[in-house]
């Protein structure tokens, strides 16, 4: 399939092309003319989200299960509970289509994005850890976040990825769970587009073969490679409550496991900090 320029989409994004001043943010020199890739790669300039971007080509029968949009910057990023995502040019922001989970793994879906994603980055060298359940740390910071929108039959991992810059200690939430940081030079020598393909290349290959060999139960013991705070004592929370506990682990519905002194627990939403 071949690399494609994004249309205008009203009140969503401007057509965009090679011309663009924003498509050497994505691309290197001559690397649009290189070996085709399999999936469908839109490439799209400032817009109000990738999911937004993603959503209306999907509806027009022009995004298939396994292509993606890559933009270069958003005006109305969002990340999980609605929040804003800070979408500075220079970072990676991405949308890409997932194929419909059969029903046991449909609350797995964004572990299994992010297990993907991490295998991906290790295996460039990249060592980041995920934080259950959408979250990717490089050292304890946060270096990118996943959300999953599904809409009908189509379902879509937004991705995010601080490649350049991120916010200040300072101008973050005063209830964040972690600071900030970048990857910077631990992915130097790869365009935007470029880490993109191969982390589209690798996560493919491996989340096909974990819905098509494994089970959520299998599944649930392989993620713990990645896990951050696996065996620590955590705080999870939300507006109602907050559970303190050992993180055991991941159930196999996607839940995140706790020993807390009532008991072991199985939460399914909830913000996740280390104890301090």
């Amino acid at each position: 399939m071949p690399i494609l320029w994004s249309p205008e989409i009203p009140c969503v994004t401007e057509a965009f092309s090679a011309r663009h001043p924003d498509a050497p943010q994505l691309l290197s020199e001559g690397e649009i003319s290189s070996s085709p890739p399999d999936e469908r790669f839109w490439l799209c300039g400032p817009c109000s989200s990738v999911l937004d971007v993603a959503m209306h080509l999907a509806r027009r029968g022009e995004l298939d299960v396994w292509d993606s949009v890559l933009a270069s910057r958003q005006w109305s990023g969002r990340g999980q509970l609605r929040r804003n995502w800070v979408s500075e040019p220079g970072n990676l922001f991405a949308a890409w289509r997932l194929p419909a989970s059969p029903e046991p793994w449909q609350n797995m879906v964004s572990v299994l994005t992010g297990w993907v994603l991490c295998l991906g980055l290790a295996e460039l060298g990249v060592p980041v850890r995920l934080k259950w359940p959408n979250d990717i740390l490089l050292h304890g910071r946060k270096v990118g976040g996943i959300l999953i929108e599904e809409r009908g039959d189509v379902l879509l991992a937004g991705i995010g990825l601080n490649l350049a810059t991120c916010p200040d200690d300072g101008a973050m939430r005063r209830d964040r769970a972690c600071e900030a940081a970048v990857l910077g030079s631990l992915t130097a020598g790869m365009s935007i587009f470029g880490l993109w393909l191969r982390l589209v290349n690798f996560g493919r290959v491996r989340y096909s073969r974990e819905l098509s060999d494994s089970t959520p139960l299998e599944f649930s013991q392989s993620v713990e490679r990645v896990l951050a705070y696996l065996g620590a004592v955590v705080h999870v929370s939300d507006n109602r409550s907050s559970v303190r506990g050992v993180f055991t682990g991941v159930s196999p519905d996607g839940g995140i496991v706790l020993d807390s002194q009532e008991g072991r627990r199985t939460l399914h939403s909830g913000s996740l900090r280390p104890q301090e």
